[in-house]
């Protein structure tokens, strides 16, 4: 299929090149897709201004063939390698125009999804991926994140299918067996942002409160659960647009899903694209669902989109605000117990992190969980202490400053100093520009009516230069609380005096988690359950629980069985006391399992479920009820455990149609588990044949992964599946490429396994191009030329 594209781009800022600045004014690009052969046929126009002389013009363009190249309508001197094109003008005008014919065969920043898979399964998409410099490897044009432009899209293409880009939709028109689409921005981005998305969707369209039309896209076939992946869609955009204090600053918010995706989502101005394994249904919902996603992705509208970064070093300028407003958003929906829960786990992978590396947070190569969970809690703590309302009105002056433009974390300082009066460059310098993270143990040494001493003994991690971290510890008493502040460096004792005439019932140091620093405490039981028991904020009850579990049995059983029994406790705060109390091997541990199974809390029967050893009686007969529960990971525990424990005589219940009925949404995991179970245990060869049509390009990149990982339990491996495994291997999502190498490199170092795979490299060699024999020579060692 051939279809014919026009975009046009109004480049509204300037572009430098070497010392001679070129300001952009107008990009066509027309556009023909092959999608059988993924390729892109281009022919591409600007026009420019020119101040000074200019020597020469360059334009990214990744692995494109340039055929004719015009300037101002006469031939031009050029030249071009794999990344882009030169351009060398005699004389330029005040007002100047290019014109480039090309050819492209993108292997990134444009996706073709299903148009060759013999099948017939899989859905037929065209999608792109731009962040963070691939738009260029489909369309040539200058592509810095820093250069903001204005862009425009015509599309003409079959009308069986919906086309989505950025910006407003100025017209649809019939021509034909296709339609001609026509969608516009009005304000500048970056180039990194434009998108285009192609597929069989159908649309709902609501409005905010503040009038901004919403558009939201689903396949026709799941319409029955858009109400569980586009969960509060509108409460969330209501929520976000108040909580930042600045309207949205766009023309309309559009939001479409797609297959194979690499990321969660992809803030595109105006469009974001998000993978379809967010389209749960009710029982996925409990698992994993959108509505986080959702505001993650808005909130970049603002923080990314509208104001942007300079470059990788200042990432965590988009990624912290939009996890920082993406938990807000799920405190809002889901309350403080969940928002605090968030926070700590975020916590957790830093802490993990710098297992790794102490890589600054302002540092290009910080990874995801320092972008993301790290920035965010520099966001949070920063707002702790400003208070709500001057952090508020920081990030207002901050937007309405950098609007359309480019900023650092210096732009953030700036805005701080200039609503405050304060000075964060401390702040900043430790929190984003300093390695490691804080961490130690702190014991305590004694307790009398005069004071309390400590012993703290910092976490051998190599720090970098990490500077004394403030830390709060609330002293309660039975009529106030007192807060004092401590300093934690290194390695240090100290103490801290009581009042004389109050009663001291418990402290909490780092109360409610308010500081990034990971903290064991070393307390009696009397004060863990003190501090239980009188505490409002979950995260204390829960490290009053989590610091009993050093403490031995006979000490700590009566408070965990409290703790257990508490249905309205949080669900992790419990499970907690669950596990201290079966690695304790509690006698009564079983009667507290069943009681967890057989509650209403799903989060909690699936942190239990994971807990049951050799059930028998009542708890097998509970843990067999779940393998219909309200949660498909419970259900696959559910499954796993019936298989581990239970009679094989007892396993033909892995033959009902409930399984093949209720596959498992969105990557059809109960499925693949219970055909793997029946082929391992009946020798079942037609739950075989669909494990191996499972791997097959008709399915998404997620089941074909787990089919993958079950035939390799299976020690199952043929001539057969090794055309769905190099099919796998060649896939330009990563991720799906990554775990068929893994299972071919496993595959080939058995000796049968060999057999296969040279047999079929041998076969294809000469059909494979370059990118595919480069792939199969680091994957087994060969030298395939």
């Amino acid at each position: 299929m051939k279809i014919r594209l026009c975009f046009l781009f109004l480049l509204g800022s300037l572009g430098f090149i070497g010392a001679q600045s070129i300001d952009f004014t107008h990009l066509q690009v027309s556009l023909e897709l092959d999608t059988n052969q993924s390729t892109v046929r281009g022919n591409v126009h600007l026009s420019f201004e020119t101040s000074g002389d200019v020597d020469s013009i360059y334009l990214n363009g990744v692995n494109m063939d340039f055929e004719k190249v015009k300037l101002n309508s006469a031939e031009v001197k050029f030249g071009s390698d794999k990344k882009g094109i030169w351009l060398w003008p005699k004389s330029l005008l005040d007002s100047n125009s290019i014109s480039i014919k090309y050819t492209a065969h993108p292997r990134r920043g444009m996706f073709f999804i299903g148009w060759n898979d013999e099948t017939g399964l899989s859905r037929r998409q065209v999608w792109t991926q731009g962040q963070g410099i691939d738009n260029r490897h489909w369309v040539p044009h200058f592509d810095e994140q820093t250069d903001k432009l204005i862009t425009e899209i015509e599309v003409l293409f079959d009308s069986k299918y919906e086309v989505i880009s950025n910006g407003s939709l100025i017209s649809k028109e019939e021509e034909g067996e296709q339609i001609r689409w026509h969608y516009k921005m009005t304000k500048p981005h970056s180039s990194y942002l434009m998108m285009l998305a192609i597929g069989k969707y159908e649309l709902k369209k609501t409005v905010s409160k503040s009038g901004v039309s919403l558009w939201q896209y689903y396949y026709p076939d799941r319409e029955e659960d858009y109400k569980w992946y586009y969960y509060k869609n509108e409460e969330i955009f209501n929520f976000l647009e108040k909580e930042i204090g600045m309207p949205y600053p766009w023309e309309n918010y559009k939001q479409v899903p797609v297959q194979d995706f690499q990321h969660g989502a992809m803030e595109n101005t105006t469009a974001t694209i998000f993978g379809d394994f967010f389209l749960v249904d009710e029982v996925a919902f409990n698992d994993r669902n959108y509505t986080y996603v959702n505001a993650h992705e808005l909130a970049h509208q603002w923080f990314g989109n509208l104001v942007t970064a300079t470059g990788s070093d200042e990432h965590w300028l988009h990624e912290g605000f939009a996890t920082y407003y993406q938990w807000l958003s799920e405190k809002h929906l889901y309350g403080q117990d969940f928002f605090d829960w968030e926070r700590y786990k975020a916590a957790q992978m830093v802490f993990e992190a710098s297992k790794i590396d102490t890589v600054a947070l302002g540092n290009g190569k910080a990874g995801s969980a320092r972008f993301y969970q790290k920035g965010a809690w520099v966001l949070y703590m920063l707002s702790e202490s400003l208070g709500k309302e001057e952090f508020d009105e920081v990030i207002k002056y901050y937007l309405q400053q950098n609007a359309f433009g480019v900023v650092t974390t210096d732009s953030l300082n700036s805005a701080i100093e200039k609503v405050t009066g304060r000075d964060f460059e401390n702040y900043f310098n430790q929190w984003v520009g300093t390695a490691g993270e804080a961490g130690g143990l702190l014991k305590t040494q004694s307790l009398d009516k005069s004071e309390i001493n400590f012993q703290y003994q910092a976490r051998s991690l190599p720090f970098d230069n990490w500077s004394t971290v403030p830390i709060a510890l609330d002293l309660v008493y039975e009529d106030t609380t007192v807060r004092e502040l401590v300093a934690l460096d290194e390695s240090s004792s100290f103490s801290i005096p009581l009042e004389k005439k109050s009663n001291l019932k418990y402290w909490v140091v780092n109360p409610n988690m308010g500081v990034l620093i990971q903290l064991e405490e070393s307390k009696s039981i009397k004060i863990c359950e003190t501090q239980y028991r009188n505490s409002n904020k979950m995260l204390d009850r829960y490290f009053a629980v989590k610091n009993a579990g050093s403490l031995p049995l006979s000490e700590k059983q009566n408070l965990l069985t409290e703790v257990i029994k508490n249905d309205k406790e949080f669900f992790s705060i419990r499970a907690e006391a669950l596990k201290q109390l079966v690695e304790a091997n509690y006698p009564k541990s079983d009667e507290l399992l069943l009681m967890v199974l057989q509650s209403k809390d799903v989060q909690l029967q699936k942190e239990a479920i994971k807990l049951v050893k050799n059930p028998e009686g009542k708890l097998m007969k509970a843990v067999a009820e779940l393998r219909e529960g309200d949660s498909y990971e419970l259900r696959e525990s559910a499954i796993n455990a019936s298989i581990a424990w239970a009679d094989p005589k007892e396993n033909s219940w892995l033959n009902d149609e409930f399984w093949m009925e209720n596959p498992g949404v969105p990557d059809n995991k109960i499925a693949v588990v219970v055909l793997l179970y029946r082929t391992a245990i009946f020798q079942d060869k037609k739950a075989l044949q669909d494990l191996i049509n499972y791997t097959s390009s008709g399915h998404e990149f997620l089941t074909r992964i787990n089919a993958m990982q079950a035939l390799g339990a299976l020690q199952y491996f043929n001539d057969k599946v090794v055309v769905n495994y190099f099919d796998a291997l060649f896939s330009l999502n990563r991720t799906l490429s990554r775990n068929a190498r893994q299972n071919l490199h496993a595959n080939y170092s058995t000796e049968s396994g060999k057999v296969v795979i040279d047999k079929y490299v041998e076969s294809q060699m000469n059909v494979w191009d370059d990118f595919q024999k480069r792939l199969v020579n680091r994957t087994f060692g060969l030298n395939l030329e």
